[in-house]
């Protein structure tokens, strides 16, 4: 039979499917909000930042009304899905890094860092909308 575009020329149906404020609108946001909610309660949390910037936003194109829930911090992406072990060198000018542990300053020419393990605070929380 083929792929069939319909087009519905009803503003009552047209709202109630594709409006933000109609009943599928309503509901994708509940769904969004459960799965936001718990991956802000999953993530890993250093500084807040990247909890902070989990957020959720509601688009609408031709197919139809659907959720983006992310972030746009850098490193949210490694933190999802973890990262292997790597080194992690100076930048620029520099020939040593600077860091603090156990509350000592220390200063290294490069740090080898043993990779970290995935936290998939996004895809493990979808679930929640099953």
């Amino acid at each position: 039979m083929g792929n069939v575009n319909i087009v519905w020329r009803n503003p009552v149906l047209d709202k109630y499917l594709n409006s933000p404020g109609g009943q599928v609108g309503r509901y994708l946001k509940k769904q969004g909000t459960k799965v936001t909610t718990a991956a802000r309660a999953q993530v890993g949390v250093k500084t807040g930042q990247l909890r902070s910037s989990i957020h959720m936003r509601h688009m609408r194109d031709s197919r139809g009304q659907y959720l983006k829930i992310g972030s746009s911090v850098k490193y949210a992406y490694m933190h999802h899905e973890g990262t292997k072990p790597h080194l992690i060198l100076p930048k620029g000018p520099n020939t040593h890094l600077r860091f603090f542990s156990k509350g000592v300053i220390v200063f290294a020419p490069l740090v080898r860092h043993p990779g970290t393990k995935p936290n998939r605070y996004l895809s493990d929380n979808l679930k929640l909308i099953r």
